[in-house]
């Protein structure tokens, strides 16, 4: 039996449990040297830390990260009980639309599709961070992100790390956008409590533990120095769907 036989016959296994694919998108960039690139590798951590607290998130969170900086390089998909939180360096360009290639890939290559009798992975949930402006032609890229449709289109979350980072990309290319304009490494680690718990919630809602509620409402401690900022993409009620080329599922 082959490899690809193999995947096949473990999807189509009653055994299958469905994946949460959970993205996080690293602007690794000269912009985010000193402070905030420390910060965001204590992020990492915090995030990886309280989702392993969370049986549910264990069982079904699947994790990759995606650093660009002159280049993107994507570290795969994998199981939250594999992934060790990777050392993080800053220093070069802002290749965002490199990272956005490399996310769609992911999406359409590396994702279970659902069939007639089997229902496949949820919609996947993408965490972008950035501190400046793209320097790469990154609106090459937007036909391709806002083509996946379903349950394959991303529920995109962005912060704006700093007052210059650039939120006019950002709005044109997530559902929601938060924007920090003075990046600590409290405030950092405050949103990863909120990205984490976001995705517990979510993994609670779509296994039917908790009721949908709101999704990416900041908490009280982030307010005062995190504020929202309306985009141009339609934002979705729920971050999950699951990943089968239809619209058509009653998944939470």
């Amino acid at each position: 039996m082959d490899e690809s036989t193999g995947e096949q016959d473990l999807f189509a296994s009653p055994r299958y449990l469905r994946r949460l694919p959970v993205y996080l998108l690293l602007d690794c960039s000269g912009d985010m040297s000193g402070e905030p690139m420390v910060a965001l590798s204590q992020g990492l951590q915090v995030i990886y830390e309280q989702l392993m607290r969370e049986p549910r998130a264990v069982e079904m969170v699947w994790l990759s990260i995606i650093r660009f900086a002159d280049f993107a390089e994507q570290d795969e998909l994998i199981p939250l009980t594999e992934f060790l939180p990777p050392p993080l360096m800053a220093g070069g360009r802002c290749s965002l639309g490199a990272a956005l290639h490399l996310l769609v890939d992911s999406i359409e290559l590396d994702l279970q599709a659902g069939t007639t009798t089997q229902k496949g992975d949820y919609r996947p949930l993408v965490f972008l961070f950035l501190s400046g402006a793209a320097t790469d032609d990154w609106q090459v890229e937007l036909p391709r992100l806002k083509a996946l449709q379903g349950s394959q289109r991303p529920t995109i979350v962005a912060l704006a790390c700093g007052a210059d980072a650039d939120t006019a990309t950002l709005t044109a290319v997530a559902d929601t956008v938060f924007q920090m304009n003075e990046v600590t490494a409290d405030l950092i680690s405050g949103f990863f409590r909120f990205t984490s718990g976001s995705v517990v919630n979510l993994s609670r809602a779509v296994t039917g533990q908790e009721a949908v509620r709101e999704q990416f409402a900041l908490p009280s401690s982030l307010e005062a120095s995190v504020r929202r900022i309306n985009t141009t993409r339609t934002a979705t009620a729920s971050g999950a769907q699951p990943a089968n080329g239809t619209d058509e599922e009653e998944d939470p």
